[in-house]
């Protein structure tokens, strides 16, 4: 069986052919070929270690750049591709399930190097001079069978070694649309405990792509096998929350008001969280809005303000898992927004100084996230979604600024025209100014604010 080799690794392949090198491609790129999708991250190995791929491949006009020399891998850069080559390798895990090996051996061939990888379908290797597939560990029948296996007879010896495994499982199935092997399955349900040894910055990898599994491959579609959904439940299934949404264990069970809410806490934020966009910054949203409930509701003895808390836990759960600041910052902005004007009672104007407070990026996703949340509910309810679409969308197609720099007067022009130096008056002058225009639009124009600026 033969893949073809991506074009844009022909510098590369010459490379290792002038040097007489057997080299291959391994893992999502082989994988992906014989499934007819897109090519994933591109992996190659060898036998040449760090050093010898130093000393050669710039001869070819290819750079490198260290990246885990101890472990046997480094970054090949030529013609806008980037590449990972590392070499054939053995590895020993210490106990506890870590993500870094605690012992590395090179080696000399792919055979060993393929029983250190996790699932058989990546561990294919293909030959970049003839693109002949090899296959160590049986992933091509798995393949065919469309199912998820270790490499290993002994799955626990995969899932002990290196616990971020047992997420990468969920992935790959939901990804692919693959059932899990029922040993592999229960393996990863008796290691799961030792995420507990993996990296924060790992797990949120690994969890933002489980989010994300029906955008990974659009042309396969979105069933019950690709989506976050199934995602969700398996990771309930492994009983893993307390490695990431702690809180989700307080949530499973907990009822809420049967008029509004079909499911529990838990489902419910499941199924919001499929519901939505397929971003990041939504679907974490999503999943998190009704986070606070548990807490709000111990707390409290009802769920009202939930949204509060909720704004609180998403900052701290974001932060554990090490987010970057401003998916913190916006993701727990959307969870405290969510519950804003659920009654309807607010006006037009309300709304309208709300939105421009917010600003379009934010509306549009809250509006979405509101929509998810209706969809999400199991019954027929609005909480009117509708209304908040309509009205922005009006707000669009009626030039309505959403910040004051969007006023049609400058700085520099308000104080020429009212006579207030820079300060405290002018910027409450030009707020004043925005908020008029928010709620009228066709007065943002010179004239106009002219007129108002005047009168203030």
């Amino acid at each position: 069986m033969k893949i073809s080799i991506p074009e844009n690794l022909l510098p590369l392949v010459e490379a290792f052919a002038k040097e007489h090198i057997e080299a291959y491609a391994v893992g999502g790129l082989v994988r992906n070929a014989l499934l007819n999708l897109p090519p994933s991250d591109i992996d190659v190995c060898s036998r040449l270690t760090p050093q010898q791929i130093v000393e050669i491949m710039p001869r070819y006009g290819i750079r490198v750049i260290e990246k885990a020399a101890e472990m046997g891998t480094v970054e090949l850069h030529f013609g806008g591709v980037i590449v990972e080559h590392t070499t054939f390798r053995r590895e020993a895990y210490a106990e506890g399930g870590e993500h870094r090996p605690s012992m590395v051996a090179f080696g000399d061939n792919l055979t060993d190097d393929s029983w250190r990888r996790d699932f058989s379908v990546n561990a294919l290797y293909a030959n970049l001079w003839t693109g002949e597939v090899s296959d160590p560990t049986g992933g091509i029948p798995d393949l065919e069978r469309q199912i998820i296996r270790t490499t290993s007879a002994d799955p626990d010896d995969i899932m002990r070694s290196d616990a971020l495994r047992v997420l990468r499982l969920v992935r790959f199935a939901c990804e692919l649309g693959f059932d899990i092997e029922q040993n592999t399955w229960q393996a990863a349900k008796r290691n799961a405990p030792k995420l507990a040894d993996i990296a924060a910055e790992r797990r949120r990898q690994e969890f933002v792509k489980i989010l994300l599994t029906d955008a990974r491959y659009p042309a396969l579609g979105r069933d019950e096998l690709r989506s976050p959904m199934r995602g969700l439940r398996l990771l309930d299934e492994l009983d893993v929350w307390a490695f990431l949404v702690p809180e989700f264990n307080l949530a499973r069970g907990m009822e809420q008001r049967p008029d509004h809410h079909r499911y529990d806490v838990l489902e419910h934020s499941f199924r919001v969280a499929a519901a939505a966009p397929a971003t990041e910054k939504l679907r974490l949203a999503a999943l998190l809005h009704d986070v606070g409930k548990p807490d709000c509701k111990r707390e409290t003895g009802v769920q009202y303000a939930h949204d509060k808390y909720g704004e609180r836990i998403s900052k701290r759960v974001l932060g554990d898992l090490r987010f970057p600041t401003r998916t913190i910052t916006e993701v727990s902005q959307l969870v405290e927004g969510h519950m804003y004007d659920i009654q309807h009672m607010a006006k037009t104007n309300t709304l309208r100084v709300k939105f421009a407070t917010w600003g379009r990026e934010r509306t549009w996703e809250q509006i979405l996230l509101r929509e998810a949340d209706v969809r999400g509910c199991g019954y027929d309810v609005d909480y009117v979604a509708h209304v908040w679409r309509a009205l922005y969308d009006t707000m669009l197609h009626d030039g309505t600024p959403f910040s004051e720099r969007e006023l049609a007067i400058t700085g520099q022009q308000l104080m020429e025209i009212s006579g207030l130096p820079e300060g405290k008056a002018l910027g409450e002058l030009k707020k004043k100014l925005f908020l008029h225009c928010v709620k009228h639009p066709q007065d943002n124009n010179l004239a106009r604010l002219t007129q108002l600026a005047k009168k203030r």
